[in-house]
């Protein structure tokens, strides 16, 4: 039985895919790679068919979407642990290695994070970024300062609290990571753990408006009383207001 579990959604992924695969493979923790195709017609299944690692197994086949596409790979997942890395990302091996031992040996810890390169099409690294120590109610008020593909977590977590809500179109992460936390020991890795592709056929580039609604509706659930919903809806105004103005992401996807 694997140690490890990595699900990759995929489709029409073919241009970075390679990356992705090459990563897990290179791990060193007992590890099987889970990697659900929605049907790609560029490429994507003859590169999959091409590979030769026993621990990848896929499927291609039409499916929902990805929210659809990654709880068919949770199903599928036997390893203690348990990851989510899309088609376009890519581990940093050795610090995974890390991660997953650390998890290994503190059975008391649920699951961890870690920082993010970010990166370009190229594959140039246009920012380091390192998350603050970790706290639920950050992770409520603030969503994203979690770097989703760098979370690693326990299966039997996903057995109480069950699969990605696929009524969200781009925050399904985000609420299934609330669920996941809630009540659970959660441990910040002092490495990154991902190379994080920005570019811009990515959700994180083509469909912030997207992610902030669905973030807020989201918050809104969890919130007790009208003070903090108050205070999530004027922390959505000022994301939106301010920060979407100011930030640099849409600057990472260039090519230099």
């Amino acid at each position: 039985m694997p140690a490890l579990s990595i699900v990759t959604p995929v489709y029409n992924s073919a241009r970075f895919l390679g990356e992705a695969l090459d990563s897990v493979a290179a791990l060193q923790a007992p590890h099987e790679h889970i990697v659900v195709d929605g049907g790609s017609d560029d490429g994507t299944v003859e590169l999959l068919e091409a590979r030769d690692d026993p621990s990848l197994v896929w499927i291609s086949e039409p499916d929902r979407g990805q929210t659809h596409a990654v709880n068919k790979g949770l199903e599928r997942a036997t390893g203690e642990l348990v990851g989510w890395l899309n088609g376009d990302d890519a581990y940093i091996p050795e610090a995974l290695d890390r991660a997953v031992s650390y998890l290994l040996e503190h059975e008391e810890v649920g699951a961890v994070f870690g920082g993010m390169h970010v990166v370009n099409e190229r594959g140039s690294v246009r920012r380091r970024y390192q998350p603050a120590r970790y706290s639920w109610r950050r992770y409520l008020f603030m969503g994203d300062y979690i770097p989703t593909p760098s979370i690693v977590f326990r299966r039997s977590l996903l057995e109480r609290v069950g699969p990605l809500d696929e009524a969200y179109a781009d925050a399904a992460d985000y609420d299934f990571y609330l669920r996941l936390f809630n009540a659970a020991a959660i441990s910040r890795r002092p490495e990154a753990l991902v190379r994080f592709r920005y570019h811009p056929a990515s959700k994180s580039a083509s469909a912030v408006e997207v992610q902030l609604r669905e973030a807020l509706e989201i918050r809104l659930k969890w919130a007790r009383g009208p003070g903090q919903r108050l205070l999530m809806r004027g922390l959505d105004l000022l994301k939106r207001g301010v920060l979407l103005r100011i930030t640099p992401w849409p600057k990472l996807y260039t090519r230099g």
